[in-house]
């Protein structure tokens, strides 16, 4: 059984291959990962229970991820997240308190800015 104290991550993207390559990255670096495939499967995710950090993609069918983080935001005011989009003109400006990563994105550096995000969640 998981540790309860383990951060919980929710990784939205509607790419398989990214959500198996996040969810294999963060749970060796020792985090509890639930993946969803769409906007609608995240909000679904949300409501069954909280998160420690949001990820997501920008561009989806159905939701983009400015929209994932505004309903899952609803269900948990306080939650940091974090937007990965290989085009950042298209995201725009991002809600108050969301990170940005431009695809292709480095492991290395997803794991550091995890890591702080989850260490010091602040949305200003």
């Amino acid at each position: 059984m998981p540790d309860p104290a383990t951060p919980r991550i929710l990784v939205v993207d509607d790419e398989e291959a990214i959500l198996y390559v996040f969810e294999r990255y963060l749970s060796i670096a020792g985090y509890r990962v639930v993946i969803a495939g769409s906007g609608a499967d995240a909000v679904r995710a949300g409501e069954a229970g909280p998160f420690d950090l949001l990820i997501t993609d920008f561009r989806m069918p159905g939701m983009n991820g400015v929209e994932v983080i505004h309903a899952l935001r609803r269900l948990q005011p306080a939650l940091p997240a974090l937007v990965i989009s290989a085009n950042p003109i298209e995201a725009g400006t991002m809600p108050e308190g969301v990170h940005f990563l431009s695809k292709p994105v480095s492991m290395a550096d997803l794991l550091e800015l995890v890591s702080s995000l989850i260490a010091h969640p602040r949305i200003d």
